[in-house]
């Protein structure tokens, strides 16, 4: 098969995609065999929308066709790999954390017979659940069953947004397996797939479900509290204060759990600073958005909700960028350690929501927080402490955008109400960030504004803190093996420091479970 991009139809009909190809390649219908839908998306510029598409089609006389400039070779996407592991393994491996990287490196390694048991910090997706509401309803928190911890991962209260600009085969993977776990199967095909904070709950315990009948234990609420080592090696972890006997391990423990990366550095694992990013939620009515990115299209079913992407960088040289856009969405609290302050976005599947909300972060650096080692972690709690002290009983502290560039507590909304669960509290966010994060937020801003009229002006409102979005700190690993300075130890996934959001999370975890396959054989040990 070939693949043909850049076919463009005014529609969404079968029939009016299949004549746009036959047209683009100048190709007689008796060529054509068959063709697949591989990726859809859409251009709203203009005076009109147009759609498009590329396809997988089976045709006579291909090498004539191969010559046009938008046709290539279809890839191998298959998930065709098969372990060479020699060491053989006297103990099932471990998969530490059941976020995106864990789910995947846990269904990979089940997938081959080498019948993992997961560690999970926190609760099953139920119970989890039931935990986070109440935190969403009543203000207590549980700080081992949360939106940072749990069966899903930080992911599973994110929105379930899969866009990514990879081009690594095993998206494919990733995508397919979901749709199989009972996703929408548009995610093959859109250019912005989207599962839903509400939808990703069922597929998460089909994935386990079926993990378990091939063999996966799942082992939840369950902290892993210290590792036991030999020579450099790892043999064994501690978790809830029994000792499992472990010669490799899949870790993929999220961004929040600093208590078990301290853990590790202690035994010798190596770390190292990295940037990361900080800010606010920015919240619009989905209605401004959908006029301002749609114009004339406002109110096209086949374009709404609307969203949007902007960056900046500003005159001291840091970038500014929106990020995790939540079309229909809602700012939800976030927070996993009680006195600590976060806010996160996430949407429904149906997006339904009034209001839109994105991320608005600055790329932070050692500039802002210092050098040594766990700075930066310093740094956000501080961050996160002083956002908590603004309010009372995790309310979020909250200005008119308007107001933060004036310098002003806003004392009033101006017809976007703050859409957080647990309620507000209008204060001066310009007294929450050092003065150099506040120059980027406002110049960046003022710059979104004109980029994008109403983008401030139309009453939109900030609420603080965005401190989650990535790891303060990378735990190290070789290039080539995948293993950390402790031998048979994979990190892997975002709170590792080598992905960002759910798919490329996922595909790091197939990654490192790969690379765990390929060192050692499975453990024949029932």
């Amino acid at each position: 098969m070939i693949r043909v991009h850049q076919i463009k139809t005014s529609s969404r009909q079968r029939e009016d995609i299949r004549a746009a190809l036959l047209q683009k390649l100048n190709m007689p219908e008796a060529d054509l065999i068959d063709f697949h839908l591989y990726r859809r998306s859409v251009d709203a510029r203009g005076h009109h929308v147009t759609f498009s598409w590329t396809v997988d089609a089976k045709m006579k006389k291909k090498k004539k066709y191969l010559k046009h400039k938008d046709v290539v070779k279809k890839p191998n996407e298959r998930f065709d790999f098969v372990p060479k592991g020699n060491i053989p393994l006297t103990n099932r491996p471990v998969v530490v954390g059941f976020g995106p990287a864990g789910m995947f490196a846990a269904l990979v390694l089940s997938q081959q017979g080498y019948r993992p048991v997961v560690i999970e910090r926190g609760s099953s997706i139920k119970k989890r659940q039931a935990d986070v509401n109440r935190f969403w309803k009543e203000g207590v928190l549980d700080p081992e069953s949360n939106v940072q911890f749990g069966e899903g991962g930080a992911g599973a209260f994110s929105d379930g947004k899969l866009t990514s600009r990879t081009k690594d085969p095993l998206l494919r993977k990733v995508l397919e397996e979901l749709v199989h776990y009972g996703a929408d199967p548009d995610i093959l095909i859109d250019a912005y797939p989207h599962i839903g904070s509400d939808a990703l709950a069922g597929i998460i315990e089909r994935m386990r479900d079926d993990m378990i009948k091939m063999g996966a234990t799942f082992l939840f609420d369950t902290k892993v509290e210290d590792v036991v080592t030999e020579e450099g090696a790892l043999c064994a972890l501690v978790a809830n204060e029994k000792t499992i006997d472990c010669q490799a391990c899949v870790l993929a423990i999220g961004h929040s759990a600093m208590d078990t990366v301290h853990a590790l550095y202690e035994k010798g694992m190596r770390l190292e600073n990295k940037p990361f990013p900080i800010g606010v939620r920015i919240e619009h009515t989905q209605a401004f958005i959908n006029e301002a990115m749609l114009g004339d299209f406002k109110d096209d079913p086949r374009l709404v909700p609307a969203r949007y992407t902007l960056t900046e960088m500003t005159s001291n040289h840091k970038g500014v960028y929106t990020f995790c856009m939540c079309p229909g969405g809602y700012v939800i609290p976030s927070a996993a350690q009680p006195g600590q302050l976060v806010v996160n976005g996430m949407s429904y599947a149906d997006r339904a929501g009034t209001n839109a909300n994105s991320a608005l972060l600055i790329q932070c650096d050692a500039s802002d927080y210092g050098t040594n080692l766990f700075d930066g972690e310093r740094f956000v709690e501080a961050l996160e402490r002083k956002a908590y002290a603004m309010t009372e009983n995790y309310k979020v502290p909250v200005q008119l955008a308007s107001d933060y560039l004036r310098g002003q507590t806003s004392d009033h909304l101006e017809g976007v109400e703050p859409s957080y669960a647990l309620g507000y509290s209008f204060v001066d966010l310009n007294t929450l960030f050092p003065p150099q994060l506040n120059a980027s937020l406002h110049e960046a801003l003022e710059a979104f504004e004109r980029k994008v009229p109403g983008f401030v002006s139309s009453g939109a409102v900030l609420s603080a803190i965005e401190s989650r979005s990535n790891p303060t700190v990378r735990l190290v690993r070789d290039k080539e093996t995948r293993m950390s300075s402790l031998s048979g130890v994979y990190p892997c996934g975002e709170g590792s420091g080598y992905a960002g959001g759910i798919v490329t999370s996922a595909i790091d975890g197939i990654k490192s479970a790969q690379a765990l396959m390929d060192r050692f054989a499975k453990c024949e040990v029932k």
